[in-house]
């Protein structure tokens, strides 16, 4: 059942990512319809529906752009991702108008919008291979697996910086597969705040791995712990399998001391 789901989800993501560049495409194809009619009609009516069909493909384009974003982000950092993406489309369009003008001032209105429209219909040939969204379906749903840690006393929330270190017991003979699979978990934490990650291993005994990791503060190491999705628990659990069987991680947390 399990397994039927992500396939449903996977072929929902893959159409809603079809139908997306489909739109922006098509828009794209109509605003450079529009701006070549703008450049090179003289009638008020055409002209119009020129105007009107430039503002149709304008937030078509935007909301594709948008909901794709929406879909892609992480809930976590999805308000600061969908504000970056506001500010490279709104900055990008104003930016474009003082390049714009300064073209037009230079070669004149109607060259100027043709150009454009050139522009944009070779801009759909050059993105068409680019997907919008995930090229993988993941599943953002925050999980409760990843254990509270355990302390002695409660820290201040800007305690720090903090130091994880977790400890795998690896079987012998898939030591390579571990250390390959655990690139993904150094991206994870990455991904989600940590800004020091490395692999050790012991030197009496090749089969005892440590990861470590740092967050700038006690609060922001929490504040992974609620970041903490099932696509996340999958990365690690793909880590996991090549433990030795019977055998779980150990983990400590450890604070930085600072001058009283």
């Amino acid at each position: 059942r399990w397994r039927s789901r992500r396939r449903c989800r996977a072929a929902a993501a893959d159409t809603g990512e079809n139908v997306a560049r489909r739109v922006v495409a098509g828009a794209s194809a109509l605003y450079a319809l529009a701006a070549l009619a703008l450049a090179h009609v003289q009638n008020i009516g055409l002209l119009s529906v020129a105007m009107l069909a430039t503002g149709v493909a304008w937030i078509s384009i935007l909301s594709a752009l948008q909901v794709a974003a929406q879909m892609t982000l992480p809930a976590w950092v999805r308000a600061r991702g969908l504000a970056a993406f506001v500010v490279v489309f709104m900055g990008g369009m104003a930016l474009g108008s003082i390049l714009w003008g300064q073209v037009a001032t230079r070669i004149g209105i109607p060259a100027a919008l043709t150009t454009a429209a050139l522009g944009m219909v070779v801009a759909i040939g050059l993105t068409w291979r680019f997907k919008l969204g995930h090229h993988e379906v993941l599943d953002f749903t925050p999980t409760l697996d990843w254990a509270a840690p355990v302390v002695a006393e409660v820290p201040e929330p800007d305690s720090g910086p903090v130091m994880v270190t977790i400890e795998y017991r690896v079987q012998a003979t898939k030591r390579t597969e571990f250390v390959s699979e655990m690139q993904a978990v150094r991206e994870m934490r990455r991904r989600n705040g940590a800004y020091f990650w490395e692999l050790f291993h012991d030197s009496a005994d090749p089969s005892r791995y440590i990861e470590c990791f740092m967050d700038e503060s006690w609060l922001e190491h929490l504040r992974q712990h609620e970041r903490a999705s099932v696509a996340d628990a999958a990365i690690r659990q793909r880590a996991k399998q090549y433990m030795v069987e019977g055998e779980s991680t150990k983990s400590q947390h450890w604070l930085a001391d600072r001058e009283p």
